[in-house]
């Protein structure tokens, strides 16, 4: 028998998305337009996918192209994870082989899943309004298993018998075939979220938005299910001064008229434990892998600049390895300039402007050569020097610019998308973009000890406990909050290497008149294979074209009445 080191699922986390469609999501990933007009924008194409079949066994296939709906549903993403093991040092997945070869069976691997939604809780401070489902299933039992949640605890929110659906957890059948470069005889679970669903108490019947004064439903009558009598129906963010950011993301915030309080309202999200257990004789391994559940995603094609990926590579030491040449950076810089373009080009500054600008400066903190922090100065002329002179945002937009901070930000992070333009970009304004770029917060080996909250900020680095570095102003990214309501900014990882990269792009001699060779930009490269893709049809065709004439009969004009002007085509 090999000797097992341990165990684990790969991937270790993923995020799983709500769909009410009973087919999933089919994969996909993210490459570059490849049409003319395309100039290296982000497009997503069709990745071979996994079908379950009726008995648990996989199918993969192509699809044709990407569904996100059927009628009115949304597909649910619904993630599969593999198990895998390290054996002498050496990864490799676990398949029908291997355990054969080691003389373990499918019934020696049992999985556990549990499954939570603790928002409500978390808000009101009482462990009986959170839910959950947990279930135990052997690597060799094929069938499907809902995750029908309930509470516990005095006043429970949900009831046993009345329980939350959170979704489904499903021990695939592994065969021993390959398919599409897919080795199907490894071992894989399947997580697949809920169908997106609300759930309250009976009261939860109608309300009237605030804003719009439209009466809406509040949850459907089948899914007034919930205990009435929780401490969830009292909450109110009113009156607490800890309540989690955002503060309003629950029904009934915005209902002044009953003090903020809580409709009592859940919804079918969650987070997920999953774990694996194999057992030999008197020894054991675990694996543990994890689901997030969120909404479906709005705009798929439109990769963040500040992803989860990039959260984890800023907590994580680099590996050593090779260093990058100026090219390769600029190139990984050029990506992320990219990702920030399409960030922008969804995002309405405007409106997030007006939401996080505050329209006079009572109990804030400023500085005469730092950026505004009012509604009535920020991105103006006023905003001295962050802000272009020649523009003034504030006047009357006109007709084709209703949005007009939306309009600018988009037109000016486009450019900035092609590393060329980026790369001269930041040779020539280096000032600014060390001015305009918001810092990140500091590392925690880099705070002072004891700082007096109205200090003037480092220009190098942020710290949650001075006031200026918590207030909302024009610099990059511009007036967008990050989860603790602070203003966004790139990670500590990109921001230094976004500052490093400008630093290593300076030479005595840089002018405008004197710049070094710059090398192919991702937009010629992609024009160049639009070209080459189109010369090879295009030759193809003539070839094609020559080698069905060498054979063909001359074609003569038509004689006759009604012949003149065609040909025996």
């Amino acid at each position: 028998m090999a000797m097992i080191d341990e165990i684990f699922f790969l991937p270790p986390m993923a995020v799983g998305r709500l769909g009410g469609s009973d087919v999933p999501l089919d994969s996909f990933h993210w490459a570059e337009d490849p049409t003319l007009h395309g100039a290296g924008l982000t497009v997503i194409i069709p990745a071979v996918s996994l079908e379950v079949l009726a008995n648990g066994a996989l199918r993969p296939f192509m699809p044709s192209v990407i569904r996100f709906r059927d009628g009115r549903l949304f597909r649910p993403t619904a993630p599969f994870f593999e198990l895998w093991v390290r054996s002498n040092a050496q990864d490799q997945p676990l398949t029908l082989k291997w355990l054969r070869d080691n003389k373990i069976s499918l019934s020696d691997i049992q999985y556990s899943v549990v499954a939570s939604n603790r928002k409500a809780a978390r808000r009101s401070g009482a462990p009986a309004c959170a839910f959950s489902a947990e279930v135990d299933v052997a690597a060799d039992d094929h069938n499907p298993r809902s995750l029908l949640a309930s509470s516990t605890g005095d006043d429970p929110l949900v009831l046993p018998d009345k329980t939350v659906n959170l979704g489904r957890f499903h021990a695939l059948r592994p065969t021993p075939v390959t398919a599409m470069g897919v080795d199907l005889s490894i071992l894989r679970v399947r997580f697949t979220p809920a169908r997106g669903q609300v759930y309250g108490p009976v009261s939860a019947t109608q309300a009237i938005d605030p804003d719009s004064g439209r009466k809406h439903e509040i949850v459907p009558e089948a899914n007034r299910i919930l205990n009435p009598q929780s401490s969830w129906l009292q909450y109110s963010s009113n009156d607490r001064q800890d309540s989690p950011e955002p503060s309003d993301t629950y029904d009934g915030s915005d209902d002044s008229s009953r003090r903020n309080r809580s409709f009592g309202v859940v919804d079918d999200t969650c987070d997920v434990v999953l774990q694996a257990l194999l057992r030999i004789d008197s020894r054991s391994w675990r694996a543990t892998a994890r689901v997030f559940v969120a909404p479906p995603d709005f705009a798929p094609d439109r990769r963040p600049f500040c992803s989860l990926a990039e959260e984890l590579a800023d907590r994580d030491q680099a590996a050593t390895g090779a260093k990058e040449t100026p090219q390769e950076a600029m190139d990984r810089l050029g990506d992320l300039f990219q990702r920030v373009y399409e960030t922008a080009s969804l995002a309405n500054v405007d409106m997030m402007r007006n939401a996080m600008m505050p329209r006079d400066d009572r109990g804030l903190v400023s500085f005469a050569d730092l950026p505004a922090v009012t509604l009535g100065d920020s991105m103006t002329p006023k905003d001295s020097p962050y802000f272009d002179q020649d523009q003034n945002l504030n006047s009357a937009p006109v007709s084709h610019a209703q949005l007009p901070y939306s309009s600018v930000a988009a037109q000016t992070h486009a450019p900035l998308a092609d590393t060329e333009d980026l790369a001269l970009f930041l040779r020539t304004s280096a000032k600014q973009v060390k001015r305009i770029v918001r810092p990140a917060y500091a590392h925690f080996k880099n705070l002072q000890p004891k700082v007096n909250s109205n200090a003037k900020p480092d220009p190098g680095h942020r710290d949650p406990r001075i006031v200026r570095d918590t207030e909302h102003d024009m610099r990059m990214p511009p007036y967008m909050r990050d989860s603790d309501a602070s203003p966004l900014s790139l990670n500590r990882r990109q921001y230094d290497f976004l500052m490093q990269t400008v630093d290593g792009l300076q030479t005595p001699t840089t002018s405008k008149s004197k710049m070094p060779p710059s090398q192919s930009s991702r937009v010629q490269d992609h024009v160049a294979r639009v070209v080459e893709r189109l010369s090879t049809k295009t030759s193809a065709h003539n070839t094609s074209n020559q080698d069905a004439n060498k054979d063909a009969k001359p074609k003569r004009l038509k004689s006759g009445p009604g012949a003149k002007g065609k040909r025996d085509l």
